[in-house]
């Protein structure tokens, strides 16, 4: 990630210019968001599922047109570059479902059938690209952006996704997203904490996913009118408060704090006992900012922080276990698609001797969410972007990246 790299390269050594890099970074990619490139914003997740809806062709090429792919990929970049706590996922599924909708359909008729099948095969494809995960890419499509099972269906996207992990390996050679973790929880008196840990983490990540869904609840009423009247001026103002908490946390919240969870995933090392809620505020506001990017990547690293408290505060508890069960809880709590979330943490870091902790993790953080927020985030947000192209109103304003404008 050479944008990461370059704003590292930047502000390590000089946190303060993240005060100028932030705010300026964020606020100008609002603007060509809106100006360049309209309905870049956001993750591309949604925008994807609601495209499988869409009974009009001309629609769906609005949503994933050529430009908005364009836009997604270089936006993306400027937002890493501008240090946003965002994630490559959810623009990748888009740009792969927009090379699915061109390509795709070559020399075969053009149905409402074929365009669900072309997304989810992209979709797929989009999400064992940026992890190098094919197994959880199948099951991201078919549990979370198909919500059933279909033969046909199931083929066609289990393809897709190992088209695309053949490509990667051929590129890249075999490396798990997080690298290889040898991390065990033996069994006795330290798994009763696995429940509790999965639970935290699911009501955090419900509540993430709540705010995500319904901004304006959240936010004063003034922050709401500028939101709304404002976008850029918005986008400049959560700058701010993102290079606030990136200087409270010695720049560890910036990007997708890659490096400070491969460190406790892999080599056993605690991040600090605030990185959770300082990286679950950075993830907030980087989104509801109006920029492109995804939160699958930031939310694992959130999960990583809520699983390491507790190796913080139990003595003996093993840190990259925990992080591993942290990140399951958390991201099934945001997501609420347990078996998506057990097989990417396992994927992520080749340890499938922590399937089952992990499985338990992510049912019981998918549980413990729906008492938060009661809607999978990526269906409520696909509603609301399919509201707005039927110009419904939204109950809420234009920051969590739903408008098609």
């Amino acid at each position: 990630m050479r944008a990461s790299a370059l704003f590292a390269h930047l502000t390590t050594h000089r946190l303060w210019l993240t005060l100028l890099l932030c705010p300026i970074g964020l606020a100008g990619i609002v603007f060509l968001t809106r100006r360049v490139f309209p309905g870049a914003q956001g993750s591309g997740i949604p925008q994807a599922m609601a495209a499988m809806s869409m009974e009009n062709p001309t629609d769906v090429d609005t949503v994933l047109s050529v430009r908005i792919a364009v836009g997604k990929f270089l936006l993306t970049l400027a937002g890493f570059a501008a240090g946003a706590s965002i994630g490559k996922e959810g623009p990748t599924v888009q740009i792969g479902c927009v090379v699915m909708n061109i390509f795709g359909r070559f020399g075969l008729e053009r149905s409402q059938a074929l365009q669900r099948l072309l997304i989810l095969a992209g979709g797929a494809a989009g999400i064992t690209c940026a992890f190098n995960a094919p197994v959880a890419g199948i099951l991201f499509a078919i549990e979370e952006m198909a919500g059933s099972f279909d033969d046909r269906l199931a083929r066609s996207i289990i393809l897709a996704a190992f088209a695309s992990g053949i490509t990667l390996l051929l590129l890249l050679g075999y490396q798990p997203y997080f690298g290889f973790s040898r991390a065990k929880l033996p069994l006795g008196l330290i798994w009763m904490l696995v429940p509790l840990c999965a639970v935290i983490g699911g009501v955090m990540g419900g509540a993430f996913a709540q705010v995500l869904v319904t901004p304006a609840r959240f936010m004063p009423g003034p922050v709401n009118r500028l939101a709304k009247d404002h976008p850029v001026g918005f986008a400049l103002l959560c700058g701010f408060v993102l290079a606030g908490l990136g200087l409270i946390s010695h720049g560890q919240i910036f990007d997708a704090s890659y490096g400070e969870a491969r460190e406790a995933l892999t080599k056993g090392v605690l991040p600090p006992f605030d990185f959770a809620p300082l990286k679950f505020l950075a993830t907030l506001v980087s989104y509801l900012s109006g920029i492109p990017g995804g939160i699958f990547a930031p939310s694992l690293a959130v999960g990583v922080g809520v699983g390491t408290i507790f190796s913080h505060l139990v003595p003996g508890a093993p840190v990259a276990a925990f992080a591993m069960v942290g990140m399951a809880g958390y991201f099934s709590g945001v997501v609420q698609s347990p078996l998506t979330a057990t097989a990417i943490v396992i994927e992520m870091t080749s340890n499938p001797a922590m399937t089952v902790p992990v499985g338990i993790a992510a049912i019981l953080g998918t549980m413990a969410s729906r008492l938060v927020c009661k809607e999978p985030v990526y269906h409520a947000m696909a509603h609301q972007f399919l509201r707005v192209v039927e110009h419904k109103p939204v109950d809420q304003p234009n920051t969590a990246g739903v408008s098609p404008e």
